[in-house]
């Protein structure tokens, strides 16, 4: 940036940018530069200067440099040597002409040309600048028959010099008056400041200017960066009440933001699109804030850019750390869901090429009016809801909601009992159980929360089960698996994921269940009553009896094995056995009657199979047949 008294502008504006940007790369001391033209801004003519040029701040390389016009310099000179009969010119170390009483037309025609205007009568030289000041008389005429009376031209020539001298002492003085004033308050500016600044206890007018230069600049970067961020803030403040529907009643200020921001919305149609970073949990897990905030930067840079080519205007904006607000303004009629669809596919394979990250998009519907956007913006997150469903890294309209049949939760309930209690037993039919479950529910739909809700309830049966047994199988559930489960539900965001890694624990602990169970000496024994009664299920003689006689053990030991191995007495095993077994019935016989599937699996009174069919499953075999028929 710079300022200067009469404008504060960016460098590369500034019309004597290519003189500053020499003085930023030289190596060389700074002294005063020879004659030069000067002009401030591009447009402006140029001015004959000279120019001093000061490090202001070694750490940033800031400059102040002091330019005096080359003219003014001139009228100096004719006022100290009014006769027309002398001249007077001023030089650089380089002998070109800095300043001389002619006019300025005829100073430039000898910029670097020593002046033969006569003789030279005198010369000074100063050790500060290098630079020469000359005098003399002009040849010819009468001052050629002066010249040869040589006492009165030496006279005149110490009477010019010394007048010439006396006048430059005034009127730098008189110049320096307004430059001593300020200096002057400067001095008891800081005199007072001059702890808060930490000045040196030396009076050094230059420092004072360079410490309040530096001052100036800060406070003034410091108000452009906080102007910035308040603009951003304000604009992602007006873009949130507008998605939350807080137009009507608005002021006339408010919705002039809205133009600025976004342009007029006013008699055209909006829709609103959510852009979901999926799987931002473990995105925030792998890079810092820094590099999160650069990778979000990139994809809103990117969809602006893109934007930048379609008819339909577009205002986006971070609503949540993870989600990205896209308004589409369409002002006239066309292909405006095209548009809005085409631009989102783009935004979206280009995350998926560039990023390391896949991004999902929510759709919602048009509107007519600015009024009713709240509900586009309501139907896009309802429709990105469904992500769980659907799935990642693609795009859900609303109307997608429709395509697939809503989730009927009571109906894999027994399902997920089934899942828990072959878990339970230890048996490997478990996981065809755990897949059938699951591709039950990949063909219906479900929101986030529902998906939760069905896993919430998986995790907690095999809890429920799992509890029923001895307390060493309870360490091994309760030891790091149970928390596992609930992890992955709270981390992953689809079926599909969170099949895959719950699976992978579940098969984890199964394994670890059957090697202590098959470290016990009775396991095979267990096994094979198990087995007995997979065969004999229909017998309705079948009880702790018969099983004493058949593999010569006592009621109450059995059932206390039972108990350890598969956590449930013998006659609860039995009976879900059997129901098992007529629920299979139920579902491929539609026309037998209740009594006769009891009997097949048996029962030999239809009550008592009415009632243990219902403690299994909550619901009577009439009404459980009937719920089977779509």
């Amino acid at each position: 940036m710079v300022l200067s008294p009469t404008t504060f502008i960016r460098l590369n504006e500034f019309g004597d940018k290519q003189f500053v940007g020499r003085k930023l790369s030289s190596l060389q001391p700074f002294r005063w530069t020879s004659n030069r033209e000067y002009r401030e801004q591009s447009g402006d003519s140029t001015v004959d200067v000279v120019s001093l040029v000061k490090y202001a701040n070694l750490s940033d390389r800031s400059l102040v440099v002091v330019n005096v016009s080359t003219e003014r310099l001139s009228h100096l000179i004719r006022g100290m040597t009014p006769s027309g009969l002398n001249y007077f010119e001023l030089s650089d170390v380089d002998g070109g002409v800095v300043a001389t009483r002619d006019w300025p037309n005829a100073m430039k025609e000898r910029w670097r040309e020593r002046p033969e205007s006569g003789a030279e009568w005198s010369n000074a030289q100063s050790e500060y600048t290098g630079w020469t000041v000359r005098s003399g008389v002009y040849e010819g005429g009468i001052m050629q028959w002066v010249s040869t009376l040589f006492y009165v031209w030496i006279t005149l020539g110490f009477l010019t010099i010394a007048g010439g001298i006396i006048w430059l002492i005034f009127v730098t003085r008189r110049n320096y008056r307004p430059i001593q004033m300020i200096s002057q308050r400067m001095t008891e500016y800081f005199q007072q400041k001059r702890q808060e600044l930490t000045l040196p206890d030396r009076d050094d007018e230059l420092k004072y200017i360079e410490t309040a230069v530096n001052k100036l600049l800060d406070q003034s970067s410091l108000l452009l960066e906080q102007n910035k961020e308040n603009l951003a803030y304000r604009k992602r403040h007006v873009f949130l009440q507008l998605l939350e529907g807080a137009v009507s009643g608005q002021t006339i200020e408010w919705r002039q933001e809205v133009e600025q921001f976004g342009g007029a919305i006013d008699h055209s149609r909006l829709l609103v699109a959510i852009v979901e970073i999926d799987g931002y949990q473990d995105i925030s897990g792998k890079y810092t804030s820094r590099d999160l905030y650069l990778l979000k930067h990139v994809m809103y840079s990117a969809l602006d850019e893109m934007a930048e080519t379609e008819t339909c205007r577009v205002w986006s904006e971070w609503i949540e750390r993870h989600q990205l607000g896209v308004l589409f303004i369409m002002e006239h009629d066309g292909n405006a869901d095209e548009q809005a669809l085409s631009l989102m596919e783009r935004l979206k394979a280009w995350v998926n090429r560039h990023l390391p990250y896949t991004v999902t998009v929510g759709v919602g519907n048009w509107q007519e009016d600015a009024a009713n956007v709240v509900e586009s913006y309501e139907s896009a997150l309802e429709a990105l809801n469904y992500k769980a469903s659907l799935g990642m890294n693609r795009i859900i309209k609303h109307t997608d909601i429709a395509a697939k049949p809503p989730l009927e939760i009571l109906k894999q309930s027994q399902r997920v009992r089934a899942v828990g209690q072959s878990f339970r037993s230890g048996e490997v039919d478990w996981e065809r159980h755990w897949h059938e479950l699951f591709e039950e529910w990949r063909e219906q739909l479900f929101t986030k929360d529902e998906l939760l809700g069905m896993l919430n309830y998986l995790i907690y049966q095999l809890h429920k089960e799992i509890s029923e047994l001895p307390k060493e199988f309870q360490t091994i559930w309760n030891d790091g698996p149970h928390a596992q489960l609930n992890g992955i539900m709270g981390r992953q965001e689809t079926l599909d994921t969170i099949q895959k890694e719950c699976f992978g624990v579940l098969q984890d602990t199964f394994r670890r269940m059957s090697d202590l169970r098959e470290s016990k000496h009775n396991h095979h024994l267990i096994r094979g009553v198990k087995q007995y009664i997979h065969e004999h299920y229909n017998d309705s003689n079948l009880s702790h009896a018969h099983l004493e006689k058949e593999f010569g053990l006592t009621a109450s030991y059995l059932s206390r094995l039972f108990k350890e191995e598969f956590g449930v007495k013998f006659i609860d095993y039995l009976s879900q056995t059997r129901i098992e077994k007529a629920i299979e019935l139920l579902k491929a016989y539609p026309d037998k009657t209740v009594q006769s599937i009891a009997e097949e699996v048996g029962y030999m009174h239809g009550i008592t199979f009415i009632r243990a069919f219902k403690k299994y499953t909550g619901s009577t075999p009439g009404n459980y047949r009937k719920d089977l028929i779509p």
